[in-house]
């Protein structure tokens, strides 16, 4: 992933190339064709947004559609560190208009972007979907949120094994105080352009897909780094996660005299705890 700024200081941009990334996800979590293109266009909007915050901070982004695909969920850091998930991940719908239909199997819902900038709260911005493809709603996140205009392109091609070819995409800003001849001529090389999965395919370095899209302006890449799946789940996490249930719960799972699994959405991992470690933990909760 590459950030970069024009010289005049009127548009900042950032390309990816998340097509390692987008396949490694793909296979933890099994994905099929169209919930791979939908987890893997939201994995790489977060990458790139957390391109905007500080180390130590860090963005969430959350897609609740009332399609099949039943939401998807992504956070990232700002030294590129990223998980993510889909809810229903054996999800392929019919091509529409020759691709992916990743706005049906998302529907009608609500997208969250969470910045959790290390305060006591984190700023929550939601907006309703828009199309659900994802490209289209981010862009309308940055303008009612933000209010900033952006171009938003996020594709992901997949091989008829059911592997990914390309993935990426960019996030285009002109910033307040930029020329109208800036933002019309920068209107014009993003209409002319082929769809992102198409520019990650053929062109594959994030510079030479900002090339075709800051096609006349003079430009630099500020800084560049290697996005990568990290989840961090740890056994420790896990048992905190136990201790959070009910005694209920708990009691259910003693008297049941089976292991219990816990199984990180995110990477798949599972963590196996034995009744004795159980009994140990309902025990804790009763405690004073």
């Amino acid at each position: 992933m590459i950030r970069a700024v024009t010289a005049d200081g009127a548009i900042r941009a950032f390309a990816i190339n998340s097509t390692n990334l987008c396949e490694r996800a793909r296979r933890i979590q099994e994905s099929w064709p169209t919930a791979t293109a939908a987890m893997g266009r939201v994995l790489s909007a977060a990458v790139m947004m957390a391109g905007t915050i500080k180390e130590g901070e860090r963005i969430s982004i959350r897609v609740d559609g009332d399609g099949p695909l039943g939401g998807i969920f992504a956070q990232a850091t700002p030294d590129g560190k990223v998980r993510g998930y889909v809810h229903h991940p054996q999800v392929h719908l019919p091509l529409r208009n020759g691709k992916l239909d990743v706005g049906g199997a998302t529907g009608k819902g609500t997208l969250y972007v969470v910045r959790d900038l290390g305060m006591q709260e984190p700023y929550v911005g939601r907006v309703d979907l828009q199309t659900g493809e994802i490209g289209d709603d981010i862009a309308y996140y940055f303008l009612t949120s933000d209010q900033q205009p952006s171009a938003v392109g996020l594709g992901v091609l997949v091989e008829t094994d059911n592997s990914v070819a390309a993935a990426g995409g960019y996030i285009i800003q002109p910033l307040p105080g930029a020329p109208a001849e800036v933002i019309d001529h920068l209107e014009h090389n993003i209409r002319h352009a082929p769809r992102p999965s198409d520019l990650i395919l053929s062109l594959r370095d994030p510079q030479k897909v900002l090339g075709v899209l800051l096609d006349g302006f003079d430009w630099q890449v500020i800084d560049s780094l290697a996005p990568r799946f990290f989840c961090g789940c740890t056994r420790s996490k896990s048992h905190t996660a136990l201790r959070a249930l009910s005694v209920e719960d708990l009691d259910e799972m003693v008297v049941a005299c089976e292991p219990v699994h816990v199984t990180c959405d995110f990477c798949g991992r599972s963590y196996e705890f034995p009744i004795d470690a159980l009994i140990k933990i309902r025990e804790g909760k009763s405690e004073p």
